[in-house]
């Protein structure tokens, strides 16, 4: 029966490792789109995107990132990946310079045209 017990518990973290994702070196914070009062949250292993007004979540990436990549270049990291439930793909890019900004570049699936904003950094 303990064996048993053990088989389950490992399964189940080896398939919740399955579904997390890992930013690794990617910066952790909130990042502000003006354009529309939006905040994008990078924790360790989630993105949240937030009402900048009320900080109220509109939309929680966790568990819903196919095609994940963290991916260094010249330019700097980018983190990109596609969601089915909100028909996009995204990337975020933080440059490799001392400005504390991040690019993002979101392409839906419907249009060719791709939204583009640089995101400052939020302080608390």
């Amino acid at each position: 029966m303990k064996k048993l017990i053990s088989l389950i518990v490992v399964s189940a973290v080896c398939l919740a490792g399955l579904f997390a994702v890992d930013f690794g070196d990617f910066p952790k914070g909130t990042w502000k789109d003006a354009n529309w009062d939006a905040n994008w949250e990078f924790g360790v292993d989630s993105l949240k995107l937030k009402d900048s007004n009320t900080n109220k979540v509109i939309f929680d990436f966790a568990g819903k990132m196919d095609n994940f990549k963290l991916t260094p270049s010249a330019k700097g990291l980018t983190v990109s990946f596609d969601c089915k439930e909100t028909q996009r793909s995204y990337k975020f890019t933080k440059p490799a310079t001392l400005d504390t900004s991040i690019e993002m570049e979101i392409d839906p699936e419907w249009t060719s045209s791709k939204y583009k904003v640089t995101m400052p950094i939020q302080v608390k």
